[in-house]
């Protein structure tokens, strides 16, 4: 079969190589399109999307796609009208990758248990909810993954330098929320493939609060009991995904508190942590399920 995955990240990431490698080892033909310069033609009526619409695939994989994501979306649905298998871990539902604030409130509709957590249009409000919630406070910007653009703040002063800087910047309050910092025993990302589950403990690095394997972290396996796996899989479901990395923390009293679930996960870290083939999961579980 050819095998398309389409993405906004860079061809040459660890998984998008690993994914294409598994694709090829499994006797398919595969290949990355990005959309980082989306663009198409109308010629005689037809729409010609140069990698997508012009390749002739089997199978299309949509996976960490960040950018002109209802544009794709358009195209690929066009392309399952015609025959072509697609797997896109309910993209077409959602019309996100990256969405902080859609995720926490489907979440917190479930009753899953979260960090206290505010959402709001003005930065000035920070000041007042931080000293009801007490430091350290977390911000953090709804639209980035593997930790960019979050911050911890000890006091009154940083997050008070924090709201000039990102003013000063043009950011937009609505990009952002805030969050309680929860101290923790165990940062635990918890990978999630159909039914099979994988999870691993993430330690931060010297200096570090963020513990993502992307920023430097170490990870290890661990084996979480009954209660918090299950609160992993509720968390996928009410997210809506047969495929994600749900971020755990299990604090020193076992307050088992979901940060986020990651729509686009990376396994490399868990590839490190298990010793298994990851992306061969993945591999297989993306071209069973595509429809």
């Amino acid at each position: 079969m050819k095998v398309a995955i389409v993405t906004s990240f860079s061809e040459d990431t660890v998984e998008n190589t690993r994914i294409v490698d598994e694709m090829v080892k499994l006797g398919h033909e595969a290949r990355i399109v990005t959309l980082n310069d989306f663009g198409f033609q109308i010629r005689s009526g037809e729409l010609v999307v140069p990698g997508l619409t012009d390749e002739g695939w089997d199978v299309v994989v949509m996976r960490g796609v960040l950018n002109s994501i209802k544009a794709a979306s358009t195209v690929v649905k066009s392309l399952r009208n015609k025959g072509v298998r697609v797997f896109d871990n309910n993209l077409f539902a959602h019309l996100y990758s990256i969405d902080k604030v859609s995720d926490i409130l489907k979440l917190a509709v479930a009753g899953i248990d979260l960090p206290d957590t505010y959402y709001a249009r003005h930065f000035g409000e920070y000041l007042n909810k931080a000293k009801e919630y007490g430091y350290p406070v977390v911000v953090k910007s709804v639209r980035s993954g593997k930790g960019v653009s979050v911050y911890k703040l000890d006091n009154e002063k940083e997050l008070r330098e924090l709201v000039e800087r990102l003013e000063s910047e043009g950011k937009e309050p609505k990009s952002y929320i805030m969050q309680e910092f929860v101290p923790y025993e165990f940062d635990l990302r918890v990978l999630i493939i159909g039914e099979h589950m994988r999870v691993m403990q993430r330690i931060p690095g010297k200096g570090e609060f963020r513990a993502n394997f992307s920023l430097g972290g170490s990870v290890k396996l661990h084996e979480p009991d009954e209660e918090t796996k299950d609160l992993a899989w509720r968390a996928l479901q009410a997210v809506g995904m047969s495929v994600g990395g749900v971020d755990v923390l299990i604090t020193p009293d076992k307050r088992r508190v979901i940060l986020e679930v990651n729509h686009s996960a990376g396994f490399a870290g868990m590839e490190e942590a298990t010793g298994e083939n990851i992306g061969k999961l993945y591999v297989e579980h993306v071209l069973a399920t595509a429809h």
